[in-house]
């Protein structure tokens, strides 16, 4: 029985780790492959880090400080030898060891992403290329859906910029219709159908106006319209955002009335400036400012700010 127990001791430390969420606050790429020296990642809302940029040809190392800091810094280190950024996902180790070798960068190219997942405790890599279109999907504009579902041909197509093959932008009306599923929601789709290629938000019902970071692929969340108007969004395939402007708010949607200064603040869900950038809170000037059960109305606020 010892023997039997000695055995399979030794086989637990030699196969992997399970994989075990960690807690890294912030992350940094660092080495030969990176033209700045040293660029931190990106902390997305769903706890991966993401980078995006140029690279060189060379090794690439990812380490939980921005110098080098004795006894302090570690580095997630490939699991195997010689192992290219460019994968679907490889494993990593935690080490504190300075001379541990990195991930592979076989030549220098603009557009390089990558993603650490501390909860799989992976990394995976790409070369991004653009897309050919982008289209909006959903009930949140006239003709994108019925009672029973969503109009794949009824899809509404971005225009490429012509001077970054990234970002794409859309100009038109949205809003909430009666007699549509799912009303005032939508999404973004890479092809006129469902998937491959789609784009979400972090979180169901992200208020468009308000959004910022996307994400491809994953659970199906949808951005929601909840102020009716004429919107220009703008997305950055590349470094995975999205920005929408209310350009027009929609005939009648907000009342002249003014109420008190006090009452809107805090009743207020979300405060706008006119061209429907979100504000911390009321501006001296005209507001739009959506209360929380989904009224949207002007308000003028003199006060001082």
């Amino acid at each position: 029985m010892n023997k039997l127990i000695n055995i399979l001791l030794v086989v637990a430390t030699l196969l992997p780790a399970t994989a075990k969420s960690q807690s890294f606050e912030r992350l940094w790429a660092t080495g030969t492959a990176v033209p700045q020296g040293t660029v931190e990642l990106t902390r997305r809302p769903d706890g991966l880090f993401r980078f995006a940029g140029a690279l060189n040809a060379g090794e690439l190392k990812i380490m939980t400080t921005e110098t080098v800091v004795k006894g302090t810094t570690q580095y997630l280190k490939p699991y195997y030898v010689d192992s290219y950024l460019i994968n679907n996902g490889l494993r990593y180790t935690v080490t504190s060891d300075e001379s541990q070798p990195g991930w592979v960068v076989s030549f220098q190219e603009d557009t390089y992403r990558f993603l650490v997942d501390p909860v799989r405790r992976t990394v995976s890599g790409e070369l991004m290329l653009p897309w050919n279109e982008l289209l909006l999907a959903g009930s949140a504009f006239p003709g994108g859906s019925d009672n029973v579902e969503w109009n794949r041909n009824a899809m509404q197509p971005f225009q490429r910029d012509h001077d970054n093959p990234y970002v794409f932008t859309w100009t038109g009306e949205l809003g909430i219709y009666d007699d549509v599923v799912e009303p005032g929601r939508f999404k973004l789709e890479g092809q006129m159908t469902w998937g491959p290629r789609e784009l979400h938000p972090f979180v169901q019902d992200e208020d468009i106006l308000a959004a910022g970071p996307l994400r491809q692929g994953g659970d199906d969340t949808k951005w929601h319209v909840f102020t009716p108007g004429t919107y220009r969004i703008t997305v950055n395939l590349f470094f995975e955002t999205i920005h929408a402007e209310l350009l027009t708010p929609a005939h009648g949607v907000a009342p002249t009335g003014i109420a008190t200064i006090a009452d809107d603040q805090a009743a207020a869900a979300a405060i706008y400036n006119l061209n429907g950038v979100r504000q911390p809170q009321l501006r001296r000037g005209i507001n739009l400012v959506r209360t929380r059960d989904g009224k949207v109305k002007k308000v003028l606020f003199l006060g001082e700010n």
